[in-house]
């Protein structure tokens, strides 16, 4: 009893200064003396409170264990145990050490954005012991039909794809890649009842989605001389009707609904084999997690075929024998479509139809129907396979799939020795790199072969169908898929992972460490996926093939993390071989080290496997690097970076304790400030950035006063030099200087940001940039970060009349005097007064048309009905100097549709200046 008091408590210490370190923030600055690491953390009363809520969450959760009637919980022995987990939390206190950080550096990560992952999987620890301890009656569930749970776990995999689908799609990163090609090939098949794409193109089709110019993919001609596309026409013809229906975003929920479907199938197959709560776990890992999940909408043929093959699969594996012909029927044109979808299926195909007609020969050896079922089997394919090398002999004049591409031919087995692995283990592309728990796969596929009989069969027969998909792809030079989300090329047969997911599940004991390491394998990529679809409006999921991770990038801005991560693009192949091995070898340790763990309560299995996990991690980060360093991989240079974590977060209200390491003591936040700053030296950014600017040097600033400084160097020269700060990626400059150099001077002029933006540099002619040794920005007042105006990206800026205008979208049109906004669209813009007494007015027009117009903020509305040559004068309520305003309006003037003379084709809204 006392024992596991003392437990509880420690758990609930521990886990309270965990939660109070997570609500502040740690950096480093560099100064003469180098990097030093620095701390902002919340008021010191905060840590009783996270401790005592810390502890009120475990009485909750203990309550729940104890006889009804009982109020003593606190001294009951399951509370100990319960609690083990919260020792864990230990784990994000590391950073925050005098003098481990700075040895081993790759640990700071865990006081960045990983922190959020690691109490994902801490939490889900915690739940699972607690459900492990008191597993809970769920009734609704005992005598549920199969299919009516099988309907739901696809309900649950739409909802989840839907939801990630309404987020990332319309941006620049869905559609984009191939995806506009294959809608165009839909578009002229529905429009023009064929599949000559050259007219489509001229027409600008793809414009009702795609916003940039397309060229048609197309190496060489058909045999009539028109063109069409490379892309094969499976997709196409499936989403024609959709897209005629409800264009690009239809074709999105089809996609969507596909994939639904075949997770269903998915998991009522695993579930007759291996039990509802191993498929559940199997599918939850596959349909909850990046390779998959991200691929669920996009226009690529990855999710149909996935959906054939686990048609075929389902048909051929867990067909009811009374279904007859008719199973073997399904089989086989699921088994044909897939050629159709992609020729890299081809080969799946054949594994496919194999391993059918061997189930078939077994389930009807000794029956008359057997010639029957073979012939329901393979009749349905050959047509489909002769029509589908007529379709190329018809419009290529050679029946070989390869003739669209001509002589371009980057299919090779000598690619296998980089694509194979790479598609497994790389850092950008690696189906594990992004979800650790398909490693599941293979201990399952070990553990169905030791089983023997039919589970060795199915591991056999499974290997086989997704071998021949990992060896097409992997023999493609461009194996990872070109411009993709992580592991596509892979996505159409990961389902069929589920099944030796769900034997390994199934092959560790409930409340085992192994058990529990694999809920911490499944949520940590779980977390890992939320982060690509939520960090940086998703962004990080589009990589640049260069050997760095976003995602590391991200994760761990202070260490190159990518360093102790395989690419099997940026290294030799031997290279990258050695740094996936040390992986495999640590994590078959720490496979080890779990399944010698005997205790037999889930708190302690829980900490042994978090335990495991982090040796395993540690490990890896510390050789890696140091068994493959060459030199060859970029490292990170504090003095180069773009933004700070530390004035990111900076408020002197919840942030008001600050520390001061090297040597460790307490300093108050402003005497952080003269230590703060942003710089950019020549060679330091090598990354182009938008727009051309000075040394490449963008930078990220919360809303405050600052100082740039240049300082010059040794042989600048020259008179009357334009200097311009820019604030957003595109547009003018928003303030321009004209200085003179001064060899080895320094010029420095003060600025205000009104609000915060991502993008700010310094910009000048291209003949000044080598007389500048560097450009440095400094903070003099930071606007507290609860007190900053919340906006959306700032794209652009003005100033006019002493009004700061901050625009958010990439359509709007500043001019000299003020703005023209969107027609027939929503414009947001920012204005910030400076002079509180200054009149708060703007001056509208509709330009050539009558037109409606809505502008409104801060709960304040007007509604106009302009007419052409009319300016009216508008006045903004009186409130906050920052202004958010929305501009809509109902008609779009295009200037050349209304002047014969004018080339302006751009849709305008209204005119908006300030007045003078």
């Amino acid at each position: 009893m006392r024992h596991s008091a003392v437990l509880a408590t420690a758990a609930c210490l521990v886990t309270g200064a965990a939660l109070y370190v997570t609500r502040g923030v740690l950096d480093q600055l560099v100064t003469p003396e180098g990097p030093v690491r620095v701390a902002l953390f919340p008021p010191w009363q905060a840590l009783v409170g996270f401790t005592a809520l810390a502890a009120i969450g475990l009485l909750w959760l203990s309550s729940r264990h104890s006889p009804r009637g009982t109020t003593t919980a606190l001294v009951r022995p399951p509370i100990g145990r319960l609690a083990l987990p919260g020792l864990a939390s230990s784990l994000l206190l590391v950073p925050y050490l005098p003098w481990l950080p700075d040895a081993w550096p790759f640990v700071q990560a865990l006081a960045g954005p990983l922190r959020g992952i690691v109490w994902l999987v801490l939490i889900v620890q915690l739940v699972w012991v607690s459900w492990r301890m008191r597993p809970p009656r769920l009734r609704w569930l005992d005598g549920a039909p199969l299919w009516q749970l099988a309907a739901g776990v696809g309900l649950a995999v739409a909802v989840t794809s839907g939801v990630v689908a309404t987020r990332l799609t319309g941006t620049v990163l869905f559609p984009a890649g191939d995806e506009p090609h294959y809608l165009v090939i839909a578009q002229s098949l529905w429009r023009d009842g064929d599949l000559a794409i050259e007219n489509n193109h001229q027409r600008g089709d793809y414009r009702d989605y795609f916003t940039r110019d397309l060229e048609p993919h197309y190496l060489t001609r058909g045999a009539d001389g028109k063109i069409y596309s490379i892309h094969p026409v499976g997709l196409p013809v499936l989403v024609a009707p959709i897209y005629a229906a409800g264009g690009y975003r239809a074709v999105v929920g089809a996609l969507v609904l596909m994939a639904a479907l075949a997770a269903a199938l998915a998991w009522a197959l695993v579930a007759r084999m291996s039990g509802p709560g191993a498929a559940t776990f199997a599918v939850a890992a596959i349909g909850g997690t990046s390779p998959f999940l991200l691929n669920t909408f996009t226009v690529y043929p990855e999710i149909a075929a996935g959906l054939a093959v686990m048609i075929a699969v389902t048909m051929a594996f867990g067909g009811s024998p009374r279904a007859g012909a008719g199973r073997w029927v399904a089989c086989g044109v699921a088994a044909a479509m897939l050629p159709w979808l992609s020729s890299k299926y081809a080969l799946m195909s054949g594994a496919l139809l194999l391993v059918a007609a061997g189930r078939a020969w077994t389930s009807r050896a000794d029956a008359p129907g057997l010639p029957r079922s073979l012939a329901a089997l393979a009749v349905p394919y050959a047509l489909s396979i002769a029509a589908w090398f007529a379709f190329f002999q018809a419009y290529w004049g050679s029946p070989w799939p390869s003739a669209p591409y001509g002589a371009l031919l980057q299919t090779s087995p000598l690619n296998l020795v980089e694509g194979a692995p790479g598609l497994l283990f790389d850092q950008e592309y690696g189906l594990l790199a992004y979800a650790p728990v398909y490693a599941l796969a293979l201990s399952g596929l070990a553990a169905m072969w030791r089983s023997g009989g039919e589970p060795r069969r199915r591991a056999l027969e499974l290997a086989v169908i997704f071998g021949a998909l990992w060896a097409t792809v992997g023999a493609f030079r461009i194996w990872w898929g070109g411009s993709a989300a992580p592991a596509r090329p892979l996505a159409s047969g990961l389902l069929l992972l589920a099944m030796p997911i769900a034997a390994a599940f199934a092959a560790a004991g409930a409340g085992t460490a192994r058990r529990a390491g694999h809920h911490a394998l499944l949520w940590l990529s779980v977390g890992l996926t939320v982060v690509l679809v939520v960090a940086q409006n998703g962004l990080l999921i589009a990589n640049d093939r260069d050997g760095t991770s976003r995602l590391l990038e991200y994760l761990s801005p202070r260490w190159p993390a990518w360093t102790m991560a395989p690419s099997f693009v940026h290294h030799e192949p031997a290279t990258a071989l050695v740094q996936a091995g040390v992986w495999v070898l640590a994590g078959l340790a720490g496979v080890v080290v779990l399944a010698r763990v005997r205790t037999h309560t889930p708190g302690g299995a829980s900490l042994a496997a978090l335990g495991a996990g982090t040796a395993v991690v540690t490990a890896c980060a510390l050789a890696v690097p140091a068994l493959t360093a060459d030199g060859s991989q970029p490292g990170i240079d504090l003095r180069a970076r773009s933004r700070l974590d530390v004035l990111d977060a900076f408020d002197r209200a919840a942030l008001p304790n600050a520390v001061l390491y090297a040597p460790l003591r307490p300093v108050e936040p402003v005497d952080l400030e003269p230590l703060i700053h942003l710089t950019v030296e020549p060679g330091a950014r090598r990354d182009p950035q938008p727009i051309r600017v000075l040394h490449n040097g963008r930078f990220s600033l919360p809303a405050g006063r600052y100082a740039v400084e240049v300082i010059w160097s040794g042989g600048a020269r020259g008179e009357g030099v334009q200097l311009g700060l820019q604030v957003g990626r595109i547009g003018p400059p928003l303030a321009t200087w004209t200085v003179t150099p001064s060899p080895g001077g320094t010029w420095r002029e003060t600025f205000v940001l009104p609000a915060s933006a991502n993008f700010v540099a310094l910009r000048g002619d291209v003949a000044i940039e080598p007389a500048i040794a560097v450009i440095r920005f400094t903070p003099i007042d930071v606007v507290d970060a609860g007190m900053r105006p919340r906006t959306p990206p700032v794209l652009s800026a003005r100033a006019d009349r002493g009004v700061v205008m901050l625009f958010h979208d990439e359509q709007i049109y500043p001019e000299a005097s003020g703005f023209w906004s969107v027609g027939g669209a929503r414009t947001l813009v920012t204005l910030a007064f400076g002079d509180e007494a200054q009149p708060r007015v703007l001056r509208v027009h509709s330009g050539g048309i009558p037109n409606r117009t809505v502008l409104s903020g801060h709960g304040w509305r007007r509604t106009l009905d302009l007419t052409p040559a009319q300016p009216v004068d508008v006045p903004l309520p009186e409130g906050p100097s920052v202004f958010h305003l929305a501009i809509d309006t109902r008609d779009a003037y295009v200037p050349a549709r209304r002047d014969p003379a004018s080339t302006d084709e751009r849709r305008l809204g209204i005119w908006v200046e300030i007045p003078r």
